[in-house]
């Protein structure tokens, strides 16, 4: 469990930077008036995104307000109000604690927010905040596996033996691959439907000729655009000439995970969502750590999502 720390923020004080190894952040405020949150990719960048709180909330740019939105009486001064931010690729969303329903969402240009500060905002008075510090989790040491390499199964109708999960929506989702347009060409098995759906053009394809990928020595990296790294795993190629490496991706939609493909030149990973080709440009490609002896995995790190933490946060945080 993170500890629970407590400060206050007075007029142009300096701002103190919290690094976060997750996307989400608890936090409860007593203010009179309007106070700000910092989400930056390094300490003291000037390139911050800020969060306003107040009588009218948004999101606040490069010295440019992107949105606001009203929202009369969020804070008291008098009484701490809980909140949980969360931050995912280019989105931010505020909520009141315990709610579902953002108070407000907006998309962003800074995307590796790592590091979160405190302050005030158009305010004279003392500010006073609590918030829920993420656990010290130290990297687990990745050990080498015996066997386990992937490997391609052609699909006769039943799930392979060791078939490789590669995401869930509404169920899990397994990784396929099947010929499409002069292409081999990754995406996802359904397997309540026994067939597989491919990102093409603007659409989704369904497939019952496929093969599904199977084994077990892998993991997912999280990366962006057309950074691949050392040892990803191809699962197939363009069908135009020259024939393009594709790798096997998977990215969030809609709190879905859903496996795709990647082409290096297009700098997102497509896959099938409901009967249309979706992409994202943040996204998770599939490697084998150990295939290339100058792979790193020093830049993975735990994901901590706002609702894994709501039974670890101490009774007296927002009291």
């Amino acid at each position: 469990m993170g500890d629970l720390i407590e400060l206050s923020a007075i007029p142009r004080h300096e701002n103190i930077f919290y690094k976060f190894t997750g996307n989400c952040l608890q936090f409860a405020i007593k203010s009179s008036r309007n106070a700000k949150i910092g989400l930056a990719d390094y300490p003291r960048n000037s390139r911050i995104t800020w969060v306003i709180l107040g009588e009218h909330s948004g999101i606040e740019e490069y010295g440019y307000k992107i949105c606001q939105t009203p929202t009369p009486n969020l804070l008291t001064h008098n009484k701490y109000k809980k909140f949980c931010l969360a931050w995912f690729g280019n989105k931010v969303e505020l909520f009141s604690f315990g709610t579902t329903i953002p108070i407000f969402s907006y998309e962003i240009n800074n995307r590796q927010l790592k590091y979160v500060t405190f302050c005030q905002w158009n305010n004279e008075s003392l500010i006073s905040w609590k918030f829920v510090s993420p656990p010290n989790i130290e990297r687990p040491i990745l050990k080498p596996i015996n066997g386990g390499m992937t490997y391609w199964v052609p699909y006769d109708g039943i799930l392979p033996y060791g078939a490789l999960i590669g995401g869930f929506e509404n169920e899990f989702l397994y990784i396929m691959r099947a010929p499409h347009e002069g292409s081999l060409t990754p995406g996802k098995y359904v397997p309540s439907l026994r067939c597989g759906f491919v990102a093409w053009g603007s659409e989704s394809h369904l497939k019952h000729e496929m093969e599904i990928l199977c084994g077990l020595n892998c993991l997912w990296l999280s990366t962006t655009s057309n950074v691949i790294p050392s040892g990803a795993i191809p699962g197939g190629y363009t069908e135009y000439e020259g024939r393009e490496i594709m790798y096997i991706g998977r990215a969030f939609r809609d709190g879905h995970i859903i496996p795709g493909k990647v082409a290096p030149s297009h700098k997102v990973c497509y896959f099938a969502y409901k009967e249309d080709t979706a992409y994202e440009n943040n996204y998770e490609i599939l490697v084998a750590p150990y295939s290339n002896p100058r792979f790193i995995n020093s830049n993975t790190t735990p994901i901590m999502k706002c609702e894994d933490t709501d039974q670890n946060l101490p009774d007296d945080w927002g009291a």
